[in-house]
């Protein structure tokens, strides 16, 4: 029976190394490929805020015709 334990903690230990690696490897990559669409993202926000500062005055006149 222990020895039987010691091999289920081995295929254990190894495929906890194998799930630390791939989310090592896989933490930088998925920054990176995200930096682009949190940009565009950010970029859209600003854009429509800046539409709604600078025609609040004519929505507000729609609004309260």
């Amino acid at each position: 029976m222990g020895e039987f334990l010691l091999h289920l903690w081995d295929e254990f230990d190894d495929v906890m190394g194998i799930c630390r690696h791939v989310a090592t490897v896989m933490a930088p990559e998925l920054v990176a490929a995200s930096a682009p669409v949190i940009a565009a993202t950010s970029g859209t926000l600003l854009a429509g805020a800046a539409t709604l500062l600078l025609y609040h005055r004519h929505l507000l006149k729609l609004f309260l015709a």
